[in-house]
């Protein structure tokens, strides 16, 4: 175990200290077989120079929006990744600080074409370069596995934590995190940030909207024939629509065909 001053799960003597964290675990849908895809088609050096590119333009946005090292930690292997971000016993603010962070990591994956699916829980976290452990870890990887769409959803420990830190969250959050109606889980809406990115509203926000859209086209036709990956894609299609559909400002052009897709509408905010 080595110290790491950067590392705030270090104290400053270098010892390790174990801290209540949000938590985020994710992983990239479908990567395991588009890893083995792209070694046998001779682009395995291709594939992993993307998704280094991509990670590296997210951990860019989240040192320019909170270049304290020390506020947060991140392990990538594989095709996972965990963050840590450190809160005070209170830390209700710190918390909706931390939903920012990885919504820009969320929405830099999904520009790069990788969808991902997460956890975010509260709980006891420690990162170093050999070692990620604690109960927040457990919980946010619990949240992963109950993910069925390509979205980072909240553990019960981010909730009750929520309601504590937050009374008034479901109002205060109802634009920051959504409800899927079929599973009755709350997820983050990862659009949002780019609202917080582009304000005022310009050029920049309306060309994201039409580059998203572009993109989940693009995977609604390459699965056509692998219905269960497709309905993933069409659950985000889904959440673009519900999303354009939130502001005057976005046409139908803006939205994909959902009618085509024959798919209800099932995203809701956190109020309704």
């Amino acid at each position: 175990m080595t110290s790491d001053k950067k590392n705030p799960y270090f104290q400053v003597d270098g010892v390790p200290k174990i801290k209540k964290s949000v938590v985020v675990f994710a992983d990239i849908l479908g990567f395991k077989d588009e890893t083995l895809r792209a070694s046998d088609e001779k682009r395995a050096d291709e594939l992993l120079f993307k998704l280094s590119n991509t990670l590296e333009q997210a951990y860019i946005h989240l040192k320019h929006n909170n270049p304290d090292p020390r506020r947060w930690a991140i392990k990538t292997f594989s095709d996972n990744i965990l963050v840590g971000f450190p809160i005070s016993e209170d830390g209700g603010n710190e918390m909706i600080e931390a939903f920012f962070h990885f919504g820009i990591l969320q929405w830099e994956m999904v520009r790069s074409g990788f969808f991902i699916r997460g956890g975010i829980a509260i709980g006891e976290l420690f990162i170093d370069d050999d070692i990620v452990y604690g109960k927040g870890l457990i919980e946010a990887y619990e949240a992963e596995k109950m993910a069925h769409y390509p979205c980072i959803m909240l553990h019960r420990s981010a909730i009750d934590y929520l309601e504590f830190a937050l009374p008034d969250w479901n109002k205060m959050l109802s634009d920051d995190l959504l409800r899927d109606m079929d599973y009755g889980t709350i997820f983050l809406n990862y659009l949002k940030v780019t609202v917080l990115l582009s304000e005022p509203l310009g050029k920049i926000y309306y060309d994201i909207l039409l580059e998203h859209k572009k993109i989940i086209e693009s995977k609604l036709e390459k699965f056509e024939d692998h219905p269960l990956t497709w309905s993933k894609y069409a659950w985000v299609a889904n959440y673009h629509n519900y999303f354009c559909d939130q502001y005057e400002y976005f046409d139908e052009s803006y939205k994909i065909n959902l009618k085509k897709l024959n798919y209800p509408t099932i995203i809701s905010k956190l109020a309704n």
